[in-house]
């Protein structure tokens, strides 16, 4: 069995000096991942829906941005599944973004991410 995927660590500086580490892990159909800015992510998913983990060594608010390819984001989100403690935090910005609250904790936020239009 051949299993494919990848784990992306990023480090960013928070305002009490402590550094945030943010742990995402592909589950399903997540091509690439990239953290842009202090707390944010731009997620590739060619088929529209895919499954992500997400954890950090702390409590902090991150914003996804979700992209079909470097030159077509998602045309507009029908759903985010969240299971995790703070599962209930996801809140719309736009047709492609979203934030969520990340616990802190050992165990991931489960995400599914599905855009209407695939």
């Amino acid at each position: 069995m051949y299993m494919s995927g990848f784990m992306l660590s990023a480090l960013a500086l928070t305002g009490c000096g402590e550094e945030l580490e943010l742990t995402v892990t592909p589950v399903k159909n997540v091509e690439n991942v990239q953290v842009t800015d202090l707390n944010q992510l731009d997620v590739y998913c060619q088929t529209g829906i895919c499954q992500f983990d997400v954890t950090a060594n702390q409590q902090a608010n991150i914003t996804v941005n979700m992209h079909y390819s470097e030159s077509r984001v998602f045309e507009k989100i029908e759903g985010v599944s969240v299971t995790g403690k703070l599962g209930s935090s996801v809140v719309m910005v736009d047709e492609n973004t979203f934030t969520l609250d990340v616990s802190g904790e050992p165990e991931p936020s489960k995400l599914l991410v599905v855009d209407y239009y695939r």
